[in-house]
């Protein structure tokens, strides 16, 4: 089994471009892989790599019709799905014309035929950490049985993630920066996470009473609440009332009309007001990544539309009255 420390990396993204395909191959850091191509022409291929704190994301692009084969680091999960549509995919015996969610051991990857001009995503994890998601909130998956092929819905999951990685794998994307602040990383990591536990679990949220809605936005709200000068990502709060994103979405909207991770943003902002009326010798960019922004013009946005002003304003104004 091979193993190694690739996933105790420092936070850090990087982008290489590649000419040759076994170079391409011998690229994807961590991983022992093998590809071979099966289409004519001059390979040009490009890979982008990020590594938040025991999470990596690879997006591996190539303009020609290759098979692949090799494996990744042991005791991890492998996720990849299609950035876009790109013909159909041949894994494990199957033919797939549809967009899928492939999920995979590190070390035991299936041999994949991948088409020309491919666009694909994998993420990287240990398989504990997925266990210990599934385990807080009360998911009927197994970690054990997640190996397979999942049919990507329609709509929310597939298409945010998609965005997600080309905002974080964009040349021009000061992700770096970012990636400095912990709290920063940590809302991005947090974000794949429950992006991957939306696309694995397509289930509908059993229908609850309004009581047990109550309980469970109550309990949401008063450890939200609890903590104002550290709101909690969305996955902690699921993971501290046990629940789903989904289930905890579903018993919000009944309850109060609003979605969590609108209620969520709303406390961050409030923080980073605090913080900026403070006046603390920290810049807005500063401030932003603290409370875990990872896009400046959108949270000077959002901030304005809450507060009435620009978040530079606000700073300005603690400056002058010191």
């Amino acid at each position: 089994m091979h193993q190694d420390g690739s996933l105790a990396l420092p936070p850090r993204v990087r982008h290489r471009y590649t000419g040759d395909i076994d170079e391409h191959a011998l690229c994807v850091e961590g991983w022992h892989m093998q590809y071979d191509q099966l289409s004519s022409g001059r390979f040009h291929g490009e890979l982008s790599d990020l590594w938040l704190d025991g999470l990596s994301l690879l997006r591996d692009r190539s303009n020609q019709a290759m098979l692949k084969s090799g494996e990744a680091q042991g005791n991890t999960l492998t996720f990849s799905l299609p950035m876009r549509d790109a013909g159909a995919l041949h894994c494990g015996g199957h033919t797939l014309h549809e967009a899928q969610l492939l999920v995979a051991r590190g070390d035991n990857l299936p041999e994949l035929r991948t088409p020309a001009n491919l666009d694909l995503l994998c993420i990287n994890l240990q398989e504990a950490e997925m266990a210990r998601l599934l385990a807080c909130q009360h998911s009927a998956l197994d970690v054990r049985d997640l190996s397979g092929c999942y049919r990507l819905p329609t709509g929310c999951a597939h298409g945010q993630l998609a965005a997600l990685a080309h905002q974080l794998f964009a040349p021009e994307a000061e992700i770096q920066t970012w990636l400095d602040h912990p709290r920063t990383r940590a809302t991005l990591r947090d974000t794949v996470l429950l992006h991957l536990l939306d696309l694995l679990d397509t289930s509908e949220p059993h229908e609850l009473a309004p009581s047990a809605r109550l309980r469970m936005v109550r309990r949401a709200r008063e450890y939200a609440l609890a903590h104002p000068d550290q709101p909690p990502s969305i996955l902690e709060l699921c993971n501290r009332v046990g629940a789903s994103r989904r289930k905890l979405q579903y018993c919000f909207q009944e309850t109060l009309g609003i979605n969590p991770v609108a209620y969520l943003r709303t406390l961050r902002l409030n923080a980073a007001h605090r913080a900026l009326r403070r006046g603390a010798g920290e810049s807005v960019q500063d401030v932003a990544a603290r409370w875990g922004f990872c896009h400046l013009s959108r949270f000077a946005r959002d901030y304005r539309r809450l507060f009435g002003q620009l978040p530079s304003t606000t700073l300005k104004t603690a400056t002058q009255k010191c």
